[in-house]
């Protein structure tokens, strides 16, 4: 069942059950195009455009990425809000990481995602696509590691991620003679989302998938490393890069905002509850 966050639509599936709807459309030649979003915590503060909102709107599936998302749909649905149980629920977030499952089971997290769905797409003979510009290689050399690290896999074509309408034309006249099942789009917010919008116009067949900066990674064939598995399951993967990259501050200045909008809605819900 879709729920909403501060307006924003999220589908509370597991990563398996994603992949399972991703790969079983992607593999039906008949299917129409569709896209994937991963909605990052700008998209619901000041820096979201009305492309980006409306790009949300049409997309296939929306798909928690991060931790904010699942603190978000457990905090809204506790049975009471009060500002005490604000703090004690974010202090929850590492002390106890269980508790943010209650209503989106699992995060639909980059490269654990992205692999998981390469995986399947191997298994079903599915033909990939990537589009991107990641930031130490270009994307030919993701597609070459993703080729020796999982073999078999059908990576027929890629393309760089550049804006554009020259840029944009190319890449639709690539799909459309590749045909490729799943397109892996890694541009960032929000060009990557305005670009999936369009380009689903353009084709007849395919899932284009948001990939954010997971090309970045090592596991991609990229420079940077993920932080450790325990930073992970505690949800502080955001803090981690934060270290290593200290230029994403200004990205992380958006949770401050976010934390008091969910805060204000779950307050708006609980007075129009019945009690």
């Amino acid at each position: 069942m879709r729920l909403r966050i501060l307006g924003v639509p999220i589908d509370p599936l597991t990563i398996d059950e994603a992949v399972t709807r991703i790969v079983e459309r992607a593999a039906d030649p008949a299917s129409p195009p569709a896209y994937v979003l991963k909605p990052y915590v700008e998209f619901f503060g000041s820096r979201s455009t009305p492309e980006a909102r409306s790009a949300i709107e049409g997309a296939w599936l929306c798909l928690a990425d991060g931790v904010a998302l699942q603190w978000a749909a457990a905090y809204e649905r506790r049975p009471r809000h009060r500002l005490p149980d604000l703090a004690a629920s974010l202090l929850a977030i590492p002390r106890s990481p269980a508790t943010l499952r209650a209503v989106i089971p699992e995060r639909v997290a980059g490269v654990t995602f992205t692999l998981r769905l390469l995986g399947a797409c191997r298994e079903r003979g599915l033909r990939v696509f990537l589009v991107g510009s990641p930031r130490h290689r270009p994307i030919g050399h993701t597609a070459r590691h993703l080729a020796a690290s999982l073999p078999g896999l059908r990576v027929v074509g890629t393309a760089p991620g550049d804006a554009g309408e020259a840029a944009e034309t190319a890449l639709v006249r690539s799909l459309v003679r590749q045909r490729p099942d799943v397109v892996l789009v890694g541009m960032g917010f929000p060009l990557q989302e305005g670009l999936m919008a369009r380009t689903v116009r353009r084709i007849d067949h395919g899932v284009l998938v948001g990939e954010g900066g997971s090309f970045d990674y090592r596991e991609l064939g990229g420079e940077v490393r993920r932080a450790p598995r325990t930073v992970r399951h505690l949800g502080l993967e955001w803090l981690w890069r934060l270290g290593r990259e200290p230029w994403r501050l200004r990205r992380q200045m958006a949770i401050p905002e976010y934390v008091v909008r969910v805060h204000r809605e779950a307050r708006h819900l609980e007075r129009r509850t019945p009690r």
